[in-house]
């Protein structure tokens, strides 16, 4: 596993995941023309004195260029859109109609034309139009903004009007599609130096963008400013060329190359740049840059790029070129040895993955900033409530040194020996008093499950108001704050959970073998990460999350560690670390764009790949089915926990004496918007939804909601051992010393 470190945006090709390294291998791009593919244009043409920025793209048929010129000197250029034609993609013509675009207002040029692709580089047409977004400035300001535009067409010569500025700073984007994101990367011009980030929207018009920048100078050959990212998605990778000044040879620019499981973190190629300028080729002997790149039909990538001359030049942009590269070495990476099912099947392939295991854990543990050391739980009693057959505790207990969770439990109210039991976690904005889990709390003791239920980091009683739903670590200085100090939020939520296991062991009613951990969404996450690291355990849903790569674009929580997981595990190895003594249960529904953002089902499909990988390990090591999905058809973000698929597998791993497949038998099932109208409880917007909360099928016990759970007293409410700001402020303490 790769140490924790402060950086989370971008990684040297070393530390890339196994998946991404054939990537990083040599790139032999071959220039196959003899000369410019564009040059300037006539005298007196629009683009007589600069052309740059190529747009390529074919429907099936000819190559088209779309490329930005101008006339005129520098300082007074106003660019346009031409449009170039060829058969093979090195021999083009321009178009009688060029320039086919202009801004229309005589000073605002248009520049680095960027048409809707899918992911794999292909136009993708909006209806019968084509769509593309342009940056727009006025050169003739010192210092003028770049603004975000788009326009539509039907045959690529005649353009709608630029629209409103959509985005401002923005310059050089490149835009797909993928389900029903519109994903872009583009270069933040609003201050020195220029870096690349990433926006999504799901119109392509209104863009939230990432508070991370995605790359950043930190190779050696970088210089000043990275421009021009050229980003596409091949065999499960997403590439990225860009450009940047060359340190050693000051008035150069050249092409550098980086690759992605996500589209997020970013891995850079160890023998940048890539593309250099050529000084035996004049037209292109100092610059190379504002590439278009596809993917051609034999496999092989064809780059378009834009050149100029060796100084002193007054063409700052000269000419356009072309270059091929036949792709990456495509021999398949070999199968994980260490979960290899025959291997295993030996003890001395089971002695090496119980190594393999504990070092890995440990690994992932110092990842997440886990503590070594555990102080004394100081479990500290506030009473406690029958609610007709079970018992509701409250309790206050210390996770680490200046951070005490507040927490109640639920039990059966008459029980004989001792108990499974398991520790809840919530998503994103739940607590002990969120209602969902407050019916899956009651549910589980009543079918006789031990439940302890405790405020996560910054949440309800943890949070410095009592407020619920604040989801106050979310912010991105919040996450960036934790990760400096080496304690990522993640870490603290599971740490915080595995204080909640050290909790049930002390008690003379819950069995110690057979303690688990519930979870959905975040919670689902959480859930997954205990599963994977707490030995202890003996059973695990994960409910609400996905075991694949779309989940490293979810939120700072849960992305930066799972990015950092990934540089040296796939996924089924990952869930592997749970076998053989975790029984390990994902459930989700087949509909849930929460998780599955591009609305593809690639999230399913990935995650049912990992698991049945992982089951090969498990049935290895002598537990055959011990990880297993369960998928509601058209299911959305929804409580699964409380799904009769959950009660019946608890019923097989958990082993209460209380449930039994006879008696779940007898139990009806409940709509759980039926039940929330009925005890007037209003839902989230996002998650109220028929397909999410409302349309959840739950197992019926007749239970209802409690109006309180407070367990702190009004003074204490707000003190620094239960806040995150508190916690934070101690961190931070403790990484100055």
């Amino acid at each position: 596993m790769a140490a924790l470190s402060a950086s989370v945006a971008c990684a040297a090709g070393p530390t890339a995941p196994p998946e991404l390294r054939r990537w990083l291998g040599p790139q032999d791009w071959e220039r196959d023309t003899a000369a410019p593919v564009v040059g300037l244009g006539e005298p007196g043409a629009f683009d007589d004195t600069h052309v740059f920025a190529p747009c390529v793209a074919s429907e099936g048929g000819p190559f088209r260029m779309w490329y930005c010129g101008s006339t005129g000197a520098v300082a007074e250029r106003v660019f346009h859109l031409g449009l170039a034609t060829s058969g093979d993609g090195k021999v083009f013509q321009r178009a009688a109609t060029s320039p086919v675009y202009s801004f229309g207002d005589g000073k605002h040029s248009v520049l680095t034309p960027a048409l809707l692709r899918s992911a794999d580089g292909a136009v993708l047409r909006d209806g019968e139009r084509l769509r593309m977004w342009f940056c727009s400035t006025d050169f003739s300001v010192v210092g003028g903004p770049h603004t975000l535009h788009e326009t539509f067409s039907t045959d690529g010569v005649h353009w709608s009007a630029p629209s409103k500025p959509l985005l401002e700073h923005v310059y050089a984007p490149t835009i797909l599609q993928e389900g029903a994101a519109y994903r872009m990367w583009y270069v933040d011009v609003s201050s020195e130096p220029w870096i690349l980030r990433y926006a999504e929207s799901g119109d392509g018009s209104r863009w939230a963008v990432r508070p991370e920048p995605v790359l950043t100078l930190d190779q050696d050959w970088e210089k000043a400013r990275l421009f021009y990212p050229t980003v596409v998605k091949a065999d499960g990778a997403y590439l990225m060329w860009y450009g940047s000044y060359w340190r050693e040879q000051p008035d150069k620019t050249a092409i550098g190359f980086a690759v992605s499981l996500d589209g997020w973190r970013w891995y850079k190629h160890p023998q940048n740049p890539v593309l250099r300028p050529d000084p035996a080729r004049p037209w292109e002997s100092h610059y190379t840059t504002s590439q278009s790149v596809l993917r051609l039909a034999d496999g092989s990538w064809r780059m378009w790029y834009a050149s100029r001359k060796k100084p002193p030049f007054t063409n700052m942009y000269f000419a356009i070129n072309t270059a091929r590269w036949r792709g990456p070495d495509k021999a398949e990476l070999p199968a994980s040895l260490v979960l290899d099912p025959q291997r295993l099947a030996a003890k001395p392939g089971r002695a090496a993955f119980a190594a393999w295991q504990e070092e890995t854990r440990a690994g992932l543990r110092r990842m997440l900033g886990i503590p070594s050391d555990r102080v004394a739980l100081e479990p500290e009693s506030r009473g406690q409530a029958e609610l007709g057959d079970i018992v509701v505790e409250k309790w206050v207990y210390t996770s680490e040194p200046g951070s005490r969770v507040p927490a109640v439990l639920y039990r059966p109210r008459k029980a004989e020996g001792r108990l499974p039991a398991v520790v809840l976690t919530f998503g994103h904005g739940g607590s002990k008093s969120q209602p969902s889990y407050q019916y899956i709390g009651q549910l589980y003791a009543r079918l006789g499950i031990v439940c302890l239920a405790a405020d996560p980091i910054g949440e309800e009683e943890r949070h410095r108001t009592a407020q619920r739903g604040t989801r106050a670590h979310d912010p991105y200085p919040v996450h960036r704050q934790a990760w400096d100090a080496g304690r990522p939020i993640m870490g603290k939520l599971v740490f915080d959970t595995l204080r909640g296991v050290d909790l049930l062991l002390t008690r003379s009613d819950v069995a110690p073998n057979h303690i688990g951990v519930a979870g959905n969404s975040l919670g689902g996450a959480k859930a997954g990460w205990m599963a994977v690291l707490d030995g202890r355990l003996s059973f695990a849903i994960v409910s609400g999350w996905a075991f694949a790569d779309v989940v490293l674009r979810s939120k700072h929580c849960t992305s930066a560690p799972n990015e950092r997981m990934r540089e040296g595990l796939r996924w089924d190895e990952y869930l592997a670390l749970a076998a053989p003594k975790c029984a390990l249960l994902v459930m989700n529904g087949t509909a849930d764009v929460i998780i599955d953002r591009d609305a593809d089902g690639s999230a399913w499909s990935e995650t049912r790949r990992a698991v049945a990988s992982a089951e090969r390990v498990y049935a290895a090591l002598g537990r055959p089915g011990g990880i297993e999905c369960w998928f509601e058809p058209r299911g959305g973000h929804r409580p699964y926990p409380a799904h009769r698929a959950a009660l019946k597998w608890l019923a097989r791993h958990a082993s209460p004496d209380g449930l039994t497949e006879e008696r779940l038998a007898a139990l009806p099932d409940l709509h759980f918007g039926d039940w929330a109208r009925k005890h007037g409880i209003q839902f989230e917007a996002l998650y109220g939804t028929p397909l999410h909360l409302r349309g959840a099928t739950v197992v019926d016990m007749g239970i209802a909601p409690l109006a309180s759970l407070a367990v702190l007293k009004p003074e204490e409410v707000g003190r620094p051992e239960f806040t995150l700001e508190g916690w934070l402020k101690r961190i931070a303490g403790a990484k100055e010393h």
